[in-house]
């Protein structure tokens, strides 16, 4: 069996046009920054689509080339300069890497950067002129992925989440190595099916354990079952990505053309059928707070403060929501966590035990939310350095640069050194709290907690706070966005378009079309 080399490489962003935090490289460094071999340790053994195309090639032919991985927690556009960077890091990489048969790569599908639109399409295009028109590729792309006719046409198999929270990122990862290797080694070509959606969809209810998007991922996954179809990829798109290629689609990588066509079409039909059910009214912060103390309530009940998710753009320190829970006097609460680097760097210097007087979050979105001036007791600083055990990226190092749980007003509070969502119940047990000992639980999440934390809590309260991911589409300045759009369109119609891209086998790679 001879040895053949597939390159393995990662760059994920969701970029928020509107957020105040700007994605630089500084960014990609506290999240994740590697290459070469650094890539297979970080990743090995964890449920990530690195972890998946690393497994996949186990015990093949194919040997894995580790290129580069870069990925910021979602905020706002990323710098020309950091996304430049990185991508002439990728490129020299795949330069130096000698002779590859393809490459497995991990997007997200809705960064933006400052110069350009749709950065996923311009990469890959420059990864083109690097290794040719024929170069295997498949990649993964998150379920909000914004994608493409650009895209699409640059032949790379795609390769959709089909769960939010996203806990199948390691099996779409395995799906794409699997693929590849189909297409590198046995020559088969693939036909991908596109279509676009003039819709621009909130992603609150687009959970795929019931609603709307359950409805349409579980007609993807019957699609799958009929052969002919590799994989069919229900996108909801990013929302607050004000790009022209924002908006809803479906892909549908096939064997059989024909049958690759219908599905997509089919598939687009039926998402396009179901906008209106992704639509919900949420209460405010007051609201919210007083049906959270109602005496029926399933403890402990969690306000999801979804406006200030760190996975949506958030900077995690908007008051509002906590200021209500504060005045309330709710007994047995946890808000957590805040991002706040200013009041972990004067707890660590105060040390636990102290209490000291702290100007509270509202520093980086004040216009929602002031800062909170508070007496508190420390009760607990943390390096804020922890390993996930939860079903999403399961065993992954998570660092949040500095960690305290503080004490104010009989009110206990998580901050953390950097925005980050509560998707993991170790942000909360590396530091010795255990949410379940709580009647109200405040978080700044969305959806993604609920893969761990379901399990653990009674009552989930969407909130819509004011915050940078607001429900309400109507309160951002869009400026690309194309005409037609629904819902500022209410009268928008949609006939599926389907577009086929052909990906030729390796061993038939002559036979591109141009």
């Amino acid at each position: 069996m001879s040895t053949r080399r597939l390159g393995l490489a990662f760059f994920y962003h969701e970029s928020h046009s509107f957020s105040p935090l700007r994605t630089n490289l500084d960014a990609f460094r506290q999240e994740a920054l590697l290459s070469g071999e650094d890539l297979i340790e970080a990743y090995r053994g964890t449920k990530t689509e690195l972890g998946g195309f690393l497994d996949a090639l186990e015990e093949t032919e194919f040997v894995p080339v580790p290129l580069v991985a870069a990925a910021a927690s979602p905020a706002g556009q990323v710098t020309t300069r950091a996304y430049e960077q990185i991508r002439g890091d990728m490129l020299t990489a795949l330069g130096g890497a000698g002779e590859l048969d393809g490459l497995l790569l991990a997007l997200h599908g809705a960064m933006v950067v400052d110069d350009y639109q749709d950065p996923e399409t311009d990469l890959i295009e420059h990864i083109r002129r690097e290794r040719g028109p024929a170069f295997p590729i498949a990649v993964t792309l998150d379920l909000h992925a914004n994608v493409t006719r650009g895209l699409i046409d640059q032949r790379t198999s795609c390769f959709g989440f089909q769960t939010y929270p996203h806990v199948d990122a390691y099996e779409q990862g395995v799906r794409a190595a699997t693929a590849l290797i189909r297409q590198v080694r046995d020559g088969i070509t693939y036909y991908q099916c596109f279509a676009k959606l003039p819709a621009l969809l909130p992603s609150v209810n687009m959970r795929t354990a019931e609603g709307p998007m359950h409805e349409a991922v579980t007609a993807a996954q019957d699609w799958e079952k009929r052969d002919g179809i590799v994989a069919a990829s229900v996108f909801g798109g990013y929302p607050y990505a004000d790009i022209a290629g924002a908006g809803a689609s479906v892909v549908v990588l096939a064997t059989d053309r024909a049958l690759g066509e219908e599905s997509c079409r089919g598939l687009a039909s039926l998402l396009w059928s179901l906008r209106g059910e992704f639509v919900t009214e949420l209460p405010g912060a007051a609201a919210a707070v007083a049906l959270a103390v109602k005496p029926e309530r399933l403890r402990p009940v969690v306000l999801a403060d979804i406006a200030d998710n760190p996975l949506s753009g958030g900077s995690a320190d908007t008051t509002a929501l906590v200021a209500e829970v504060l005045n309330a006097h709710v007994p047995k609460s946890l808000i957590g966590a805040l991002c706040d680097a200013e009041v972990v760097a004067q707890c660590r210097a105060a040390g636990e035990g102290a209490t000291i007087g702290i100007r509270l979050g509202g520093k980086i979105s004040p216009e929602f939310g002031p800062p909170l001036d508070l007496a508190v007791d420390i009760i607990r600083v943390s390096d804020g350095r922890f390993r996930n055990t939860g079903p999403m990226n399961t065993g992954l190092q998570v660092d949040v640069e500095g960690a305290v749980h503080l004490r104010a007003q009989g009110t206990d509070i998580l901050v953390t050194g950097r925005p980050i969502t509560a998707n993991d119940p170790e942000l909360f047990g590396h530091i010795g709290l255990d949410v379940t000992g709580y009647d109200l639980l405040v978080m700044k999440v969305k959806n993604h907690f609920r893969a761990a934390f379901e399990p653990l809590v009674g009552d989930i309260i969407y909130v819509d706070a004011p915050g940078v991911a607001s429900n309400d589409f109507s309160t951002f300045p869009f400026r690309n966005l194309p005409a037609g759009l629904w819902p500022f369109d209410l009268s928008a119609t949609f006939t599926p378009d389907v577009r086929v891209a052909v990906i030729p086998g390796a061993l038939a790679a002559d036979r591109i079309p141009q």
